[in-house]
């Protein structure tokens, strides 16, 4: 009831309550039918075939009014049953001498008129037209009592049941005004997690952004030779600095039906070609093509994080030579990155470390995906990002075909954009 919106929470508790009320009664009409067997097996005497028969327009009527569920047929399946309790009644009463064994059989007729709910969304509705069926069955027993001759019977589980749809009905009816006053505290806390966790990642990647082009430029610059700043250089700095001053980076990627390949395949050449420009040996290797099937936001989390790795490379490898592998098993886009320099201890990190932790980690984690680092002073390192697919990225890649994005053909100059939403992101993935 609480994760229902308020203004259909009475209605869908109404709808179940008695959706529940009619299985119980297709298990009241099984029950006699049963019973009466059982005791025709323990009475080989008693004919009560007409008695069985009387029954099964009953259930047929509850499978007319479960499937319509409107006033109609609520007021048939009373018309019907009252006709087929009388009926039902007539035969008990002549064939089933102990009284006992009579009063439960009647009650089993009349509570699936007790249950029947009419096509009541509303809890007073569900009462008063239990009520109603409770009357009809009582009159239609009373008139085929009186026929026979028989003594009165008292039918305790009908009016059992009764009792117990009211009070049922009364108590949900409880609940969903006490869910109605709880519903708008919660609905409001969900809304203040939601801010509160969109809000931390938007924070968490202004952190990476900035550490990736601000830190990373004064990284460049300080490697840098002497002399006046290389033209390359330069040009990556303002266009980071004019996309750190706008807002184009908070804007979340848009999805397309139809994917265009060329916009991934420019931003992964983009990439790779300023580090080359730098002076990194970049060799790229599988099918860079796998990346034209991911989201465009994961496409551009595994981009950014693509470039960290590459600039972790020039910065603290000792090498100048690095190779970038993309493969696509099917289910995800994989993408390592691996060198061979001095390697390093992941576990000797420091905390204010943010280049493997928030620019990598963190950020392809935001996405679904997952990092695993081998490596170890001496030995190289080898990053290892993976990010499954969707059932969107499937279905859209295979709409649109992947061709067209091997490495090879898609060379580009260092002025695109990592970023494959169509504006301008210049620099942010390293």
């Amino acid at each position: 009831m609480l994760g229902i919106p308020t203004h259909l929470a009475p209605r869908v508790n109404a709808w179940s309550t008695v959706r529940a009320f009619h299985a119980a009664a297709i298990g009241s009409v099984v029950a006699a039918a049963v019973t009466l067997l059982l005791y025709r097996l323990a009475e080989p005497d008693v004919r009560v075939a007409g008695a069985v028969l009387a029954l099964l327009p009953m259930l047929a009527m509850i499978g007319v009014h479960v499937q319509f569920a409107t006033w109609r047929s609520a007021v048939a399946f009373l018309l019907t049953g009252g006709v087929c309790t009388w009926w039902f009644t007539t035969i008990v009463q002549r064939e089933v001498p102990a009284g006992w064994v009579t009063s439960y059989l009647l009650s089993l007729a009349v509570i699936p008129l007790v249950l029947v709910g009419g096509a009541g969304a509303v809890a007073s509705r569900v009462v008063v037209w239990s009520i109603g069926g409770f009357l009809v069955g009582r009159l239609a027993t009373g008139i085929a009592v009186l026929q026979s001759g028989g003594p009165p019977r008292p039918l305790v589980l009908a009016w059992i049941t009764l009792g117990f749809v009211v009070a049922l009905v009364l108590f949900t009816s409880r609940n969903t005004a006490r869910s109605e006053r709880v519903q708008p505290e919660l609905l409001r806390s969900a809304r203040e997690e939601h801010v509160s966790a969109y809000r931390a990642g938007v924070e968490a990647e202004a952190a990476a952004i900035l550490h990736d082009t601000v830190l990373n430029h004064l990284g460049a610059i300080a490697l840098a030779p002497d002399g006046p700043m290389d033209p390359q250089l330069a040009r990556t700095v303002e266009a980071d600095v004019a996309m750190l001053t706008g807002k184009q980076w908070l804007a979340p990627a848009e999805r397309s039906d139809e994917p265009d390949p060329a916009a991934a395949g420019t931003a992964f050449t983009a990439m790779v070609d300023e580090y080359r420009a730098q002076g990194l040996t970049v060799t790229v290797t599988g099918d860079p093509g796998a990346l034209v099937r991911l989201d465009p936001s994961a496409t551009t989390a595994l981009l950014r994080a693509v470039g960290q790795c590459l600039a972790n490379v020039r910065k603290h490898a000792g090498t100048d030579a690095a190779e970038v592998s993309v493969f696509d098993d099917g289910a995800s886009c994989t993408v390592m990155v691996v060198d061979d320099g001095r390697g390093f201890d992941e576990q000797e990190t420091g905390n204010d470390r943010m280049g493997l932790r928030g620019s990598v980690r963190e950020r392809i984690g935001r996405v679904g995906g997952d990092v695993q680092v081998w490596s170890s002073p001496g030995s190289g390192t080898s990053v290892m990002m993976t990010v499954p697919y969707t059932r969107e990225d499937t279905a859209r890649a295979d709409g649109a075909g992947t061709g067209g994005m091997r490495s090879g053909g898609l060379r580009t100059s260092g002025a695109a954009s990592y970023a494959v939403t169509g504006e301008s992101d210049r620099g942010t993935t390293r």
